[in-house]
């Protein structure tokens, strides 16, 4: 395959089943599909849930050989955010880099930004809890924008200020929406700049906050993702006003689906004395030993949890995590504030959630690609491994690093 430009966009949390239901609401993605090489359900890694499925987009292979097996990870003794550290093999954007190709990363998360000649940062990572501050009180290399030949200079960006509350009077919703504005707009930008990328990687996350707060479906969700194709119809016009749009092959990838549910599970109130993390509809559980696994499953089944087995976590954690499912239709949450009965059970702080049990077609993905290289054709059903040795391909990469094979 000749070696194209390539822009790829994430899109937060659009299942296979959304896109195949509602293509009339996304004029873009779906004139994208029709014109190129669709995959109607790419199937998500376990869990489906953000960090794991961004993860399988940028290294091809399992979370038990890339090390991200939940949106935050076990650091020395405690679940922490998942970061670019805690990846394990080269990304995507490591092995572009090191052929020499203009990586751009413009707010994707898990990218180191060495790997970048441009580095913006995901704005959701201002939040606390998502980013590891440095011990002096500086700010992270992850929170700073790295823009060496000010190729962006005078692009309106995100802040990157870490906020604790909303003090300032604003408000999540809106943050999410000029989040994903401002880091769409400063992508279409750069692809109509003097100097636009070899590779340029994005994404958008309304999509999956609208979700989680309004549910599957809701009209909420359903703005958020005429939103975002709205985001994708700005790129393409960009690359039409550069006369590149010939240029640029184009892959739109979410990175997990979604689901509404109707009920939690609280494991604070079940196992109060280990460390457990929620991954949505997945829980994780540190244990010391074999009888310590016994009586969390003991403990957690008899609340309709399902013991599931950890051929997604690295060999060297596996006998430090014990991982459930929860049934249909629930997830694993906090104790909420406002719970007072002492109940294990009760309603749910998001209505739609993810990481559903291995097999369920709520996490099934949509993926497309289109442009510039890119066959017309339809693949029904494919691995999430079988996706990064398609971008290498496209970007003219050596095949031989990843497990799986390309889609054409």
């Amino acid at each position: 395959m000749t070696r194209q430009k390539l822009l790829l966009i994430m899109i937060d949390g659009v299942s296979a089943d959304y896109f195949e239901n509602h293509r009339r609401r996304l004029p873009n993605l779906s004139s994208l599909a029709d014109d190129g090489f669709l995959v109607r359900r790419m199937r998500s890694p376990v869990p489906g849930v953000s960090m794991p499925g961004r993860a399988s987009i940028l290294t091809g292979v399992g979370a038990d050989k890339h090390g991200i097996f939940g949106n935050r990870v076990l650091d020395n003794g405690a679940f922490v955010g998942a970061e670019p550290e805690h990846v394990r093999v080269p990304t995507i954007a490591t092995l572009a880099s090191r052929a020499g190709l203009d990586v751009a990363c413009i707010g994707h998360a898990l990218i180191k930004p060495e790997d970048a000649s441009i580095y913006v940062p995901p704005c959701w990572l201002r939040g606390p809890g998502f980013t590891k501050m440095p011990r002096d009180g500086s700010i992270s290399t992850l929170l700073r924008v790295k823009d060496p030949r000010n190729r962006l200079a005078a692009v309106p960006l995100p802040s990157y200020t870490r906020r604790a509350d909303q003090s300032d009077g604003s408000s999540p919703t809106t943050d999410t929406l000029s989040g994903d504005q401002l880091t769409i707009g400063a992508a279409a930008r750069l692809l109509q700049s003097k100097e636009a990328p070899d590779f340029l990687i994005t994404e958008i996350n309304t999509t999956d906050y609208f979700q989680h707060d309004f549910g599957y479906e809701s009209e909420e969700a359903h703005f958020a993702v005429a939103f975002a194709d709205a985001l994708v119809g700005t790129c393409l016009e960009s690359l039409r006003r550069a006369d590149r749009r010939q240029d640029y092959a184009i892959v739109l990838v979410s990175d997990h689906g979604h689901g509404n549910i109707g009920r939690s599970i609280f494991p604070g109130l079940i196992i109060p004395e280990t460390v457990w993390q929620s991954e949505g509809a997945t829980l994780h559980v540190l244990v010391k030993d074999e009888q310590e696994r016994q009586h969390v499953t003991e403990r957690l089944s008899s609340h309709g949890a399902q013991p599931w087995g950890n051929d997604h976590v690295p060999g060297d954690l596996a006998d430090k995590i014990a991982t459930f499912m929860a049934p249909e239709g629930c997830d694993f949450e906090e104790i909420p504030h406002d719970h007072s009965s002492g109940e294990p059970l009760g309603r749910p702080k998001y209505k739609s959630t993810h990481g559903f049990r291995p097999g369920l077609p709520a996490d099934d993905r949509m993926c497309i690609f289109s442009g510039a290289g890119v066959p017309k054709g339809l693949e029904e059903i494919a691995d999430a491994t079988r996706l990064t040795p398609t971008l290498a391909a496209i970007l003219g990469l050596p095949l031989d690093l990843f497990p799986d094979r390309a889609l054409f």
